[in-house]
């Protein structure tokens, strides 16, 4: 007796895993219900272009370079020695990810690449901010720090660093020499000649420059 009723609840416990496993109507219905059973970058429509930026990293990169309340450490610097030492660290290519290249390397003369918005007050909008990371304007501290990542090609400065204050310094005091007039694209833009530009929706290139 106790074995065949054993027998019978086995039997109903393979029903129940069975109907799960292939899909049974009670199981349907669970997953199409559940906003996380498909993933969203499992489609990306530009996971075969090769210029493409992922969609899904954009998130990720908005985390990492979003200021917030965080206030930038001067360590106990002057405005014109943060200026000073942000000029240094502007023209440094130690800071770039392989070594090689400044932030003057694409801002050279200090307004390269720079389009006629960087005038504006931070903070203010930046296409690249909005394009790469979702941001709708940035302060100058975060501009820098996008800088880093993307185009440095390395990870964020400690935002309670010397380092970040000062280039953020060095940053702001270009803006009170510059003139609209003087935006345009720089030579050494990589994304000048870049075959994929020209209205891909995926091309992170498409609106490039920064300010």
């Amino acid at each position: 007796m106790l074995e065949s009723h054993s027998r019978g609840w086995l039997v109903a416990a393979s029903v129940i895993l069975l109907s799960a496993c292939t899909g049974g109507e009670q199981g349907t219905q669970t997953a199409a219900q559940n906003p996380c059973a498909a993933n969203p970058c499992a489609a990306n429509p530009c996971a075969a272009n090769p210029c493409a930026a992922n969609p899904c990293a954009v998130g990720e990169l908005a985390m990492k370079v979003t200021q917030g309340d965080r206030e930038l450490n001067g360590g106990g610097n002057t405005a014109e020695q943060l200026i000073a030492m942000g000029e240094e660290l502007f023209n440094d290519v130690a800071l770039s990810g392989a070594g090689a290249t400044a932030c003057s390397t694409c801002h050279t003369g200090g307004y390269g690449m720079m389009n006629a918005g960087f005038a504006e007050p931070y903070p203010h909008k930046v296409e690249m901010a909005e394009q790469r990371a979702g941001l709708s304007e940035v302060t100058a501290a975060e501009m820098v720090q996008l800088c880093m990542v993307i185009p440095m090609a390395n990870e964020p400065l400690d935002w309670n660093s010397v380092e970040l204050a000062s280039l953020t310094e060095y940053v702001t005091s270009l803006q009170e020499g510059f003139d609209p007039s003087m935006a345009g694209m720089n030579p050494c833009n990589p994304c000048a000649g870049n075959p994929c530009a020209g209205g891909n929706p995926c091309n992170p290139c498409a609106g490039g420059g920064g300010n």
